[in-house]
């Protein structure tokens, strides 16, 4: 007999398909959003502060969609400009990307949405409460492939393949304390990143990040954040050297994964352990590292 399974009280799953979004939690499931465009869904993200928000691309918009609201949206997702639509019903706004998505990340307060396009070098930013456009970050030498925020949301990280580029923005004073990553492990490009999350309570002056790699390599570095003085919150063009974060090598392994198959494809941590990380790749395997001296395979 097949078995049921139910999901706890507090918990929702959003599931993507090509041309709508299902929202499925313990009142039932239902559609809450239907695309009418003929590329339908490319991307679709949530965000992560019970905010009720979620992102929702195709090939050249990005759509902002309140789902607490209770009204069934359908929307052919073709336009121009950026446009706000208000009701009782619900609240959408539309945002044209030059060039198809590839990325779409909130920030941990869904105060801001990151989205990435094939076209532009930049990683692109929404201000939801004001509704906009932020100014770019950091231009990469090509389009950015790889983001990630710390759970704080004071370090965002982006990541382009050609040539291999990564950059650390500390978002605490905008895009002028942008620092490039360099790795010494590997020439490779990064293939995804993921940041350790801390509770509030233990919320230290560094953050520890995990970076997998084309050719099969995973790294974890720890970033120290520069102190926020109470009398300078903002760098002079002399002082910013000071004030820039410190990414330093805390381990890494070679070949974890095959590079003829893609590399890392996926890494997390593992909660509850400061260095344990898990890593995913196209070869179908799941690998368990412990970082803790330099770095020791647990299982795959």
């Amino acid at each position: 007999m097949p078995v049921e399974h139910s999901l706890p009280f507090e918990r929702s799953l959003f599931i993507a398909t090509p041309n709508a979004i299902h929202l499925r939690s313990q009142t039932g499931a239902n559609v809450i959003f239907e695309c009418e465009s003929a590329e339908g869904i490319t991307n679709a993200r949530v965000s992560t502060d019970n905010s009720s928000l979620i992102a929702i691309a195709d090939s050249q918009v990005v759509l902002l969609h309140d789902t607490a609201r209770k009204r069934e949206k359908r929307l052919r997702l073709k336009g121009g400009g950026v446009s706000d639509k208000r009701d009782d019903n619900f609240t959408c706004v539309l945002i044209l990307a030059q060039g198809q998505t590839r990325l779409l990340l909130f920030s941990p307060d869904s105060r801001t949405l990151f989205f990435t396009t094939t076209l532009s070098t930049s990683i692109q930013a929404y201000s939801i409460p004001t509704g906009d456009l932020l100014p770019p970050l950091q231009s990469h030498p090509s389009p950015p492939t790889v983001i990630a925020i710390s759970s704080d949301g004071n370090i965002l990280l982006s990541a382009s393949p050609e040539p291999p580029t990564t950059f650390l923005h500390d978002r605490r004073w905008g895009s002028i304390a942008s620092v490039k990553l360099q790795p010494t492990d590997t020439p490779s490009a990064v293939t995804c990143a993921a940041f350790q999350s801390f509770r509030d309570s233990e919320q230290p002056s560094y953050t520890q990040l995990a970076l997998g790699f084309r050719d099969g390599t995973l790294a974890l570095y720890r970033v120290t954040l520069p102190h926020l003085s109470p009398y300078n919150s903002q760098p002079s063009a002399n002082q910013t050297n000071s004030f820039e974060l410190v990414p330093a090598r805390v381990g890494a392994m070679e070949k974890l994964h095959k590079a003829a198959m893609g590399g890392v494809t996926a890494v997390a941590f593992v909660p509850g352990y400061m260095s344990r990380v898990v890593s995913i790749g196209h070869d179908g395997r799941c690998r368990l590292i412990d970082f803790e001296g330099g770095g020791n395979k647990l299982r795959t």
